[in-house]
C-alpha cells in the first residue's frame, strides 16, 4: 500500500476528510487551497499569495504531512 502524504485520505468518507482539512492550521488550508482545490501550479500559487516559490513548495510539503497525519489520526480512532 502507498504510504506517502497524498495516500492517507484515499478510500476515506468526504466528511472525515473535511474535517481532518478544517482542524488544519489556516496556512496549511490556504496553501492546499491554492494548489489542490484551485488547482494552481506552484508558480500561480506564489503569485497569488505574494511569496517566492520555494515558500510554497515547503508550505505544500508541511500542509500535506499535517494532513496525512490528521488523517491517520482519525483512522486510529475508529
Amino acid at each position: 500500500t502507498a504510504s506517502g502524504p497524498g495516500s492517507a485520505g484515499r478510500g476515506m468518507r468526504p466528511a472525515v476528510v473535511a474535517r481532518a482539512f478544517q482542524a488544519l492550521p489556516s496556512a496549511h488550508r490556504e496553501i492546499l487551497t491554492e494548489t489542490v482545490f484551485r488547482d494552481r501550479s506552484v508558480n500561480e500559487a506564489a503569485a497569488s499569495l505574494g511569496v517566492p516559490v520555494d515558500v510554497v513548495k515547503v508550505r505544500v510539503y508541511h500542509a500535506l504531512r499535517a494532513l496525512s497525519a490528521a488523517l491517520e489520526a482519525s483512522r486510529s480512532a475508529v
